[in-house]
């Protein structure tokens, strides 16, 4: 197992690098995402990350906040393959391009170097803070980009 990434400028052109070389009919490893459906998950979880949108059920328990989140996000333990979308997807703004989320990306960030971030509690993980939040991107992200072999 590698160091955890960061999520920083570095990595946000990384995964825009490695987004940029998924063909747009490309087919997933496992599930059901297209390419395009992809680049919208990922956008509307950091929408959601942000306070936009609405609310999801809280499905946290002793277990998850305490147990799996520590294992999921300092990356000791994989993300689940096939696990059921929360519903981000039913608070979606709209399309979400390359360009559009790579726009979204810096303006997180910029909320979080500035300090200007209030993040939403993490329907499993429960109120894991924007360090929290960061390392659950780092991780998302990176098992969607393995979904499409980037």
């Amino acid at each position: 197992m590698g160091a955890m990434r960061h999520f920083d400028h570095d990595f946000v052109n990384d995964v825009m690098a490695r987004l940029g070389r998924i063909r747009p009919d490309a087919k997933p490893r496992w599930g059901v995402l297209t390419p395009a459906g992809m680049i919208e998950h990922l956008a509307d979880t950091i929408r959601y990350s942000m306070g936009r949108g609405g609310d999801l059920p809280d499905r946290s328990n002793w277990f998850m906040r305490a147990i799996a989140a520590p294992l999921v996000l300092n990356g000791i333990f994989p993300m689940l393959k096939n696990y059921p979308e929360p519903g981000y997807g039913k608070m979606r703004r709209g399309h979400d391009d390359l360009e559009s989320f790579h726009a979204l990306l810096e303006e997180y960030l910029s909320l979080v170097e500035t300090g200007a971030m209030t993040p939403k509690r993490h329907f499993l993980f429960g109120d894991i803070g924007v360090d929290g939040w960061a390392k659950m991107h780092v991780v998302h992200f990176e098992h969607h980009l393995k979904q499409f072999g980037v």
